[in-house]
């Protein structure tokens, strides 16, 4: 395959300039964020093709953005372009003639597109070297949803626009995927000082593949002369000759080993462990092959940066939604990178750290592990684009928002006009700064940020309880969106189009409401099944509460660690008793003792009014 590069010969050339491009790059020091998981149709249970996002970042609230459709935009129409990232203003740009309805990162004709993050080399992806850019990432991907309905066209008008307007930002690898089946990872860096635009190469994951990536440049080696499978720019190569950090091999004058992510994004011991282990722990979820787990450990690891993976793997089976909302619920279980269950994880076994990422212990650098899911999800999605369904309601985008593992998602048909006002918002890059510091009960993002926090300090417990109820809604809302496509197919058969978006989009709107008010109501009953450290369960039997009230107590991997780290400092020197194991005894000669005195004092008082 194409892209498994045999390292031998690029090490001849790539060893000598090494050191320049350390020199040149901030990846060694920098922690990225967002997952992504491309599915093919053909590795579908349903045939469909599949783009799974995690979008992370603390300082972006969880919202559903909505561009309506326009027509007839003069020539002189002009767009305001705010930076995602920063929400600094970068210019203004025309406006296309036409734009075509967005609801989150989908459009009305199934074409989804979604992102990571991997900055690269500060000599190309620094955004201060294209000073006049107009055009950063999230705009792109934003703008082009409604500007293109294909994943080639997605491509093509990508590069247009960062070619004529300049890109402001760093170094990004694109899912994108359409209707007729094509799924595609494109890679992009800026082009540096003096010039426009980006650098860039783009290649088709075959049928029957899935592929990821993770904040860390995912793409090597290239085929050329097929753009069916592979589309680049014309300088791809050129570039980083001109700028000294690639020379030509002797025995390979064409570049053919010519490797995108090793020259302009280098693996760094933090780009395999923060970043790209995510798609690692993705794939080991999810390959064909029993082995490619320990086969790439090492690399995930951070201790052998010569193992790379490949872009793509064939799966152990075809892939459901149910599949993939597991491998996007990700924390390294079961692997050599778990982390819930060293002293960092807390009694209840948590697999979340305190942020930094990075910390500082005499003079000493540590991290913490960054797994698929983390707690600074702004917001997160499973988009299917079916094929064999109308245009308008080919892609479903199954839509949540705060942590992958922890919030339920509902349905959202591409060609919705509206959207609930529990998820509705805009963001950064409309110019509209996120409030974070202003709750909001209405607001879906804080009603699953309740829940989620809830289940980080009891985790052990809450986790599975959490899990058991996604899998519920996730079950109804399948059976609802199946009902509702023959009914939307039929619209749409007769002609009936706009019939058929208005009832895509009530049902989309009506499904975001419904959750939100169901979440609220299930984080009311989490919280009265957990609170105070107790563990509560519903019990008929019992005439006081209706309820069994447990006391779990600590784990004894728990118990053994305060033992150890304390001494006898909690020992009871009672001589073989436990006070809890005589408490069951003692309330129940305190309870003897009120009925008695109870009955003592119905006594009396009958006696005082018979006086």
């Amino acid at each position: 395959m194409a892209n498994k590069v045999t390292t031998m010969k690029f090490r001849k050339w790539y060893n000598i300039i090494f050191l320049s491009t350390i020199l040149l790059t901030t990846q060694l020091d920098k922690i990225q964020a967002c997952t992504n998981l491309l599915v093919t149709p053909g590795a579908s249970e349903d045939g469909d093709a599949m783009i799974a996002y995690n979008a992370d970042s603390g300082n972006l609230m969880g919202m559903l953005y909505h561009y309506p459709a326009t027509t007839n935009n003069s020539t002189t129409t002009k767009r305001k372009v705010w930076n995602w990232d920063t929400a600094v203003y970068l210019g203004e740009i025309e406006e296309a003639e036409v734009t075509y309805n967005v609801v989150g990162n989908t459009n009305e004709h199934g074409l989804v597109i979604a992102e990571t993050t991997f900055g690269g080399i500060d000599i190309l992806s620094n955004p201060k070297h294209q000073p006049n850019a107009k055009i950063d990432y999230g705009s792109l991907i934003y703008i082009t949803l409604q500007r293109a309905a294909t994943a080639k066209e997605a491509i093509l008008t990508m590069v247009n626009l960062m070619d004529t307007y300049g890109y402001a930002s760093e170094g990004e690898s694109f899912s994108i995927a359409d209707r007729f089946g094509q799924v595609w990872i494109m890679e992009v860096i800026g082009r540096g000082e003096g010039r426009v635009g980006s650098i860039w190469v783009a290649m088709a994951v075959p049928d029957g593949y899935i592929a990821a990536h993770s904040n860390q440049a995912r793409i090597r080696t290239f085929p050329r002369g097929d753009p069916e499978k592979c589309m680049y720019s014309h300088d791809v190569v050129d570039l980083a000759k001109e700028i000294g950090i690639y020379r030509s091999a002797e025995d390979d004058p064409d570049d053919l080993i010519f490797s995108f992510s090793d020259v302009y994004d280098p693996v760094s011991f933090m780009g395999a462990r923060a970043s790209d282990a995510r798609t690692w722990a993705i794939f080991s979820m999810l390959a064909e092959d029993p082995s490619f787990e320990k086969t790439y450990e090492a690399y995930a690891m951070g201790l052998d940066h010569s193992n790379r993976m490949p872009l793509w793997i064939k799966p152990k089976h075809k892939l459901s939604l149910d599949d993939v909302m597991a491998a996007m619920s990700n924390h390294y279980e079961g692997t050599a990178m778990e982390f819930d269950q060293d002293v960092g994880a807390g009694m209840y076994e948590a697999p979340y750290r305190a942020r930094p990422l990075t910390w500082e212990y005499n003079d000493v650098a540590f991290h913490n592990e960054r797994a698929v899911a983390t707690q600074q999800t702004a917001w997160n999605f499973i988009a299917q684009i079916r094929l064999n369904v109308p245009p308008p309601i080919a892609s479903v985008l199954w839509f949540a928002v705060d942590d992958s593992s922890t919030s339920p998602r509902y349905p959202v048909y591409g060609c919705s006009t509206a959207v609930s006002l529990a998820y509705a918002g805009n963001g950064t890059q409309d110019g509209v700064p996120s409030p974070l510091l202003s709750f909001d009960i209405g607001k879906a993002f804080w009603v699953f940020n309740m829940v989620s926090n809830l289940a980080y300090t009891r985790w052990s417990a809450a986790y599975p309880l959490i899990q058991d109820k996604i899998q519920t809604i996730t079950n109804s809302f399948q059976e609802e969106v199946s009902y509702l496509d023959e009914q939307l197919s039929a619209q749409y058969d007769v002609g009936n189009v706009h019939e058929m978006v208005r009832l895509a989009t009530a049902f989309s709107v009506q499904s975001g409401d419904r959750l939100h008010k169901e979440w609220m109501e299930f984080y009311g009953a989490l919280f009265a099944r957990l609170r105070d450290f107790y563990v509560i369960e519903e019990d008929s039997t019992d005439p006081i509460c209706n309820c069994k009230v447990e006391e779990q107590g600590f784990p004894e991997t728990w118990k053994e660690r305060i033992v150890e780290e304390t001494g006898t400092k909690y020992k009871c020197e009672d001589d073989g008793v436990v006070p809890d194991l005589i408490l069951p005894k003692l309330r129940g000669s305190i309870e003897e003792d009120i009925r008695v005195s109870n009955n003592m004092l119905i006594r009396d008082k009958t006696k005082l009014r018979s006086m």
